[in-house]
């Protein structure tokens, strides 16, 4: 009997041996609980093209079809889900975002395009370029636009583009015809079939250093409203040259407990205020001063004058498509060098909101209308950013993506990228500003 009980005890040992072996090895303990990849997008017969680096997906067919209801067969990572969930028929008329959710919550959106190969029906504009001088314009597939940067003493008024389409489309106006570019250009390309596509071409210089003023603000800051209106009234002052976000965050900005006031604090916002203690305060171009990257809003006006005669070193070009029945948006981030350009380089795209009636407290009292203006909303790629390349055009693109939420009001969203360097304390180089739609 006691021999029995030992084999049974050794057996129950091997067993809870084997599962705890077995937990051992559950992939999401290994670290798989963070894993969020697009494995495979087919269509039927047709498998997708999967881009981890840009998060896209591309579906090619041989053959014209109804892209307004396509059945795809997703596969993600394990203990992952995936939203639109696979089987669930969708439009591909245009781009269509899916989200992969990771075991641990965390997530990654991916953009999926379906396009035809049939020769017949190729129209697409592969490239655009010119020789004298010699630049290369940014093609963008989704606004069906292209953004061409000449130096600044380029004669736009006769240039003389090489551009070449798919193969056995034709463009007109054709490849190495002169143009005048003092106007965007449109170029119809045309497939054999006989169908079209018109691309806008827009040709520009560079526009000189564009500054970038935070203006660290918050909801019960009782002098913030004085210091906003002073930032707007620099951004009058400066026009295009000057971008100004109002980061709330800091003890003030946190709205009472249960009461109206709106809640701006960001994430990210509260990760560039870092341990000040006050508002209102602000930082042009994140440039290190001897106390940190704030300074107090009196010198906010020599400090954006100083930031304004500095030599220009790159140009930014945002180019968004905005779809209003999912509400995702697509950024696209062009980067042209002017001239050789070297350090630590990283890209931040943010999303700023205007206009946004709520509670704030004032000198003259609680005021429920407040026009709150220029709100830092949060970021496309993280607190700060990426780290990006330029390649032997001197050139760096990518598109970011985001679902806006339903209480933005996307027709008062901008887009506000900007490139610095990780080597100079993250000094801002250059920003550009793009209303979202």
């Amino acid at each position: 009997m006691k021999e029995k009980i030992r084999i049974s005890a050794l057996l129950l040992a091997v067993v809870l041996g084997m599962i705890a072996c077995d937990v051992k090895k559950e992939p999401y303990i290994e670290g798989e609980d963070q894993k969020k990849e697009m494995l495979r997008f087919d269509v039927g017969d047709v498998k997708g093209v999967i881009d981890e680096a840009s998060k896209t997906v591309t579906l090619k067919f041989k053959d014209s079809i109804d892209f307004s209801h396509l059945v795809p067969t997703i596969e993600v990572s394990r203990y992952a889900t995936v939203e639109p969930e696979s089987g669930v028929a969708q439009d591909f008329t245009l781009p269509v975002c899916y989200t992969v959710t990771a075991f641990d919550g965390s997530t990654a959106k991916y953009m999926v395009t379906a396009t035809v190969l049939d020769g017949v029906d190729e129209k697409k504009m592969v490239s655009f370029k010119t020789e004298s001088p010699q630049c290369v314009g940014f093609i963008h597939e989704m606004t069906k636009t292209v953004a061409l940067i000449v130096p600044e003493n380029t004669d736009i008024t006769h240039l003389a583009p090489t551009i070449e389409v798919s193969e056995g489309a034709t463009v007109e106006p054709a490849s190495g015809v002169a143009q005048d570019f003092t106007n965007p250009v449109e170029y119809t390309v045309t497939a054999m079939n006989g169908t079209t596509v018109v691309y806008t071409v827009t040709a520009s210089k560079p526009t000189g250093k564009t500054v970038l003023l935070n203006d660290y603000t918050g909801v019960r800051c009782v002098n913030c409203p004085a210091a906003s209106e002073l930032a707007h009234n620099l951004l009058e002052q400066y026009g295009s040259r000057l971008a100004v976000m109002s980061i709330h965050a800091g003890s003030l900005a946190a709205p009472p407990t249960g009461s109206s006031f709106p809640d701006f604090r960001t994430e990210e916002g509260t990760e560039w205020y870092g341990n000040n203690a006050s508002n209102p305060l602000g930082s042009v171009d994140r440039v290190k001063l001897l106390q940190g990257y704030t300074l107090q809003d009196n010198s906010w006006a020599d400090a954006v004058a100083t930031a304004m005669e500095e030599t220009q070193t790159v140009e930014i070009v945002v180019d968004n498509f905005y779809d209003e029945a999912s509400r995702m948006l697509t950024t696209t981030i062009d980067a042209q060098a002017l001239g050789s350009l070297s350090g630590d380089l990283a890209v931040t795209v943010c999303l700023m909101e205007d206009n946004i009636v709520g509670m704030q407290v004032t000198t003259s009292g609680l005021q429920n209308d407040y026009v709150h203006r220029h709100v830092f909303r949060g970021t496309l790629n993280g607190t700060y950013g990426e780290n990006i390349q330029f390649n032997g055009d001197n050139q760096f693109s990518k598109s970011f993506y985001k679902e806006i939420p339903d209480n933005f009001d996307a027709s008062n969203c901008y887009i506000v990228a900007y490139i610095y360097d990780n080597s100079q304390n993250m000094k801002i180089l250059q920003t550009a500003v793009k209303k979202m739609k």
